[in-house]
């Protein structure tokens, strides 16, 4: 995580000098869902739940190509529902998200994707005290494609995020530990203000 703030910080002072770089603070609505990939007939995939993530935004424009580059550091609450032996069984889950858009402009509006890191720091289940952060990966691979728009000094967006990478393995039904491939995925609707 350190790393990953310096690599931020680098990117802010290697750009600061240019007209073409924004920095804000941004908040976003998600709704997300766990897919499972390889699904047991005890364990199905729940409905979508909505979350929400808070956070910051840099953008720079790539010099000669017209390119932008957008970083955001993003503290992130999901929740999803997997049915457990036909009974809903809600789950929490607490991450850093580190997006890393490439987009450029078509009119008004910006066209954008790239790959999105994700680092755990809590989960939580509705039938299990605890945390249960153990039972899944620290750091997953996803990405994410969509458009924007800027309106003033508003940064509104709509994307899909999708994984590249498992976020869990299993998942205990009964106290029966069953083999699933869960994958998160989401729609985020963002908001972002540029101070300058």
């Amino acid at each position: 995580m350190k790393k990953l703030v310096m690599i931020c910080l680098l990117m802010t002072i290697a750009f600061g000098a240019s007209a073409q770089f924004s920095l804000g603070p941004r908040v976003t609505l998600v709704n997300s869902k766990l897919s499972l990939k390889d699904a047991a007939t005890s364990v199905q995939e729940g409905d979508a739940e909505f979350g929400y993530q808070f956070g910051i935004f840099m953008r720079a424009k790539v010099p000669v190509i017209g390119l932008y580059v957008q970083p955001e550091i993003l503290f992130s609450k999901a929740e999803s529902t997997l049915s457990l032996n036909n009974q809903d069984v809600s789950f929490e889950f607490n991450k850093i998200d580190v997006p890393i858009m490439i987009g450029g402009k078509i009119g008004p509006l910006r066209l954008n994707a790239g790959p999105s890191l994700s680092f755990l720091t809590d989960a939580s289940r509705s039938d299990v005290a605890g945390d249960i952060k153990d039972n899944y990966k620290n750091t997953t691979v996803g990405y994410q494609a969509g458009v924007g728009i800027d309106i003033l000094k508003f940064v509104i967006d709509v994307k899909y995020e999708g994984s590249l990478s498992q976020f869990g393995e299993s998942v205990s039904v009964g106290g029966t530990t069953v083999n699933t491939d869960q994958r998160t995925s989401q729609w985020v609707f963002a908001l972002g203000f540029k101070l300058f």
